[in-house]
């Protein structure tokens, strides 16, 4: 199997071989970024999508030295894709049998329903129709219970929840394109980052049935709500590792890549005092962006939902205790199920190596780890 995973900042790769019922394994991860542009500019976005994806296509290929791609997962953050979570409610006074049939038929109504809405038929930056990527039964419950196994039963009240996904078909090509320049595989399965890192989350984490999470990514934040085990919402906000690119950039008076650059150095704790202290005064203000940002998001979540207190999120590993802190600090008594501040837990590859098994050190990706475990269960239904 190969995975990619294409983010806002940048592109993995990785082979995997998958063993259902037992761990995943890594065998080689790659990750390319994205060129950060000064100006987001959509269309150019999107090109350099497409480059940076055949850039690390050719050298997982060098390092594969002609290994066969049997299938292919990708799995595609903010902004290539939108989605949504529908409940599908269904009753009659005498009870009915719950059959596979009858179940795909209310799924593919409420899929009818989606491709029809607003959030379908309006592809932001997009010039092309949208396509549904993916579609899921999360959850199932008969007269106000889960069950797992429904097949059989009888019933008066049935409720499912149900993830869909769209893509704009003019990425979905050009993704099919690109890989094909290198690879054939009989299939290629797409999904989105955050339905993959909440079942990943749900299997390891079976005692957490509600809680945020989050995708600090390049160019975009995804924040996605679980309650009572439903993916219920998510919502973005364009602002991510990139904006504190930016404001070195701004500061400093330099390029995105020299400023990127350094923002590693800062994270490592090198060059001198004097010029830390100042690279740190511009990433504490452009932080102070992102904080607003943040609260806007958790705000508008709790104008619907009460907000829980775990906050599970992803970031890259330059920047993650930073993230982290600024996530830990903010307070939001008035708007959660219980006082005080988030209990903030990162999933990177310290905790993650736990779940999944690496060829080597300098594979490890918490991201492609995610999709891994994600990508192992889902190959083995």
């Amino acid at each position: 199997m190969a995975i990619f995973d294409i983010g806002s900042g940048s592109i993995g790769g990785a082979f995997v071989n998958l063993n259902p019922g037992k761990l995943p394994e890594i065998i080689f991860t790659a990750r390319h970024s994205i060129p950060v542009q000064e100006q987001l500019n959509f269309k150019r976005f999107l090109e350099s999508m497409g480059k940076t994806l055949e850039g690390l296509a050719l050298t997982m290929q060098k390092a594969g030295g002609g290994v066969s791609v049997n299938e292919a997962h990708v799995v595609l953050a903010s902004p290539w894709y939108a989605s949504q979570t529908r409940l599908v409610r269904y009753s009659q006074e005498a009870p009915f049998t719950i059959t596979e049939k009858g179940i795909n038929k209310l799924i593919d109504k409420e899929i009818s329903a989606f491709q029809n809405s607003k959030l379908f038929t309006y592809p932001e930056e997009s010039e092309t129709a949208p396509e549904i990527m993916e579609s899921k039964n999360i959850q199932l419950k008969l007269n106000g219970y889960v069950v797992v196994e429904p097949y059989g039963k009888k019933a008066t009240q049935l409720e499912i929840a149900v993830y869909v996904s769209m893509i704009p078909s003019d990425i979905r090509a050009l993704i099919k394109t690109s890989i094909a320049k290198f690879w054939r595989p009989p299939r290629i399965h797409f999904s989105s980052f955050s339905l993959s890192a909440f079942d990943a989350i749900r299997g390891i984490f079976p005692n957490e049935p509600s809680f945020l999470f989050m995708d600090i990514a390049g160019e975009i934040t995804d924040i996605s709500l679980a309650k009572d085990n439903i993916l219920l919402e998510s919502m973005s906000f364009p602002a991510g590792k990139n904006m504190l690119v930016r404001a070195i950039a701004e500061g400093l008076k330099i390029t995105p890549a020299l400023a990127a650059s350094e923002l590693d150095l800062y994270a490592e704790n090198n060059g001198s005092p004097d010029h830390a202290k100042k690279i740190g005064e511009i990433i504490k203000k452009a932080g102070e962006e992102w904080r607003t940002l943040f609260k806007e998001a958790i705000l508008r979540f709790a104008k619907e939902f009460p907000i829980p207190r775990t906050i599970f999120y992803t970031v890259d590993d330059n920047v993650n205790k930073w993230f982290g802190k600024t996530v830990e600090e903010t307070k939001f008594a008035r708007w959660g199920e219980e006082e005080g501040s988030f209990v903030v837990r990162s999933l990177g590859n310290v905790f993650l190596n736990g779940f999944v098994r690496t060829a080597a050190p300098e594979f490890q990706d918490p991201f492609l780890a995610i999709e891994a475990i994600f990508t192992n269960k889902f190959s083995s239904r």
